[in-house]
């Protein structure tokens, strides 16, 4: 029993010491060599705890093994204090392409849809671009389709998702969940467990969102077809669009793990459409596998099928900043095979 609980402690102190490392490391709140050497002296001070679990009065001169322990949890209490009480905000100075947010209004006649803060970038590399934010309107009458993006850049778990909504006018509105990075700031999976950005919906132009990651960025870009029934469709967006809205009120974390471009879609979809839960929602790059499982994407085609048919990138590769397309040619060009 003795042995269990050393092994229990060790464990504890050690996942406890990493937690508190990572967060410092993250942030940096005095530094990058600051911070640097702080964790230094941490790992130093932890393996003094852990070495003391062992020989529990080899440090006893200097401090006895319970005010080690005393000492090292206050640290990570101050530590998981500070991790709470942090607050997110819409006030710091963004990435150009995160720097708006979008806003909407529903006109009375229920259909006519304003949506400000369109992103329409003109995108010459991936870190060159023309900035354009505009107003689009949208009629919901026309409101027909609803299709799924997956973007992978890291192998096949990890994806970017997003939606885009189509009009039987040709309009189309891509919505994408994303962190809001600031300028000079890098996406980073462990910051997105740690407080390090904020949450974001973009309203976007197609040749702008996922043309870039086909074209501009080359990551292998994925879009299918959704099923889901008119009104679901209309409720879908509407839910996107408060979601947005509500984020300028009341700004919100990103979390690699339960707040993501792939939760927040599933827990959306689930409000108007309940679907269970499954360990593909955490691995986006496996969700178009759970919607097939699901029947939102059709059964007619094997999945199999529908990624040869779905994947963009050999349909948009001979586009370029030299060779052009416009929006509608582009919307019209990923949908080939459907």
């Amino acid at each position: 029993m003795q042995l269990l609980w050393g092994i229990s402690k060790f464990i504890v102190i050690t996942l406890s010491s990493l937690w508190v490392g990572v967060f410092v490391w993250t942030h940096q709140p005095l530094g990058r060599y600051v911070s640097l050497a702080l964790i230094s002296v941490w790992v130093f001070f932890t393996l003094a705890v852990l070495v003391s679990i062992i020989k529990p009065t080899l440090f006893s001169s200097l401090l006895s093994h319970q005010s080690l322990l005393l000492i090292f949890f206050a640290v990570v209490a101050i530590a998981i204090a500070c991790f709470f009480s942090m607050s997110a905000s819409n006030e710091r100075d963004w990435n150009p392409e995160v720097a708006q947010m979008l806003d909407y209004r529903l006109d009375h006649d229920g259909n006519t849809l304003t949506i400000s803060n369109v992103r329409n970038f003109d995108w010459q590399d991936k870190t060159h671009f023309q900035p354009r934010w505009e107003t689009r309107q949208y009629d919901l009458a026309k409101l027909q389709t609803v299709d799924f993006i997956a973007s992978y850049w890291m192998g096949d778990a990890i994806a970017h998702t997003l939606v885009s909504f189509g009009f039987s006018d040709g309009k189309q509105l891509a919505l994408s969940i994303e962190i809001r990075k600031e300028v000079n700031e890098q996406f980073s999976t462990l910051g997105g467990f740690f407080r390090k950005f904020e949450l974001v919906i973009i309203a976007a132009d197609e040749k702008d969102i996922i043309y870039t990651r086909s074209n501009i960025r080359h990551e292998d870009v994925y879009i299918y077809p959704i099923n889901m029934p008119k009104d679901h469709i209309q409720a879908l967006l509407l839910a996107y669009l408060a979601k947005a809205k509500s984020l300028k009120t009341q700004p919100t974390w990103y979390n690699s793990l339960v707040n993501n471009c792939t939760t927040a879609i599933y827990e959306l979809i689930d409000d108007i459409q309940p679907l269970p839960f499954d360990y593909r929602i955490l691995l986006s790059g496996y969700i178009p596998s759970y919607l097939y499982d699901q029947q939102l994407i059709d059964n007619r085609y094997s999945l199999q099928q529908w990624q040869q048919r779905a994947h963009i990138n050999p349909k948009s590769k001979p586009y370029s900043v030299n060779h052009p397309i416009s929006t509608a040619d582009y919307s019209q060009l990923i949908r080939t095979d459907f």
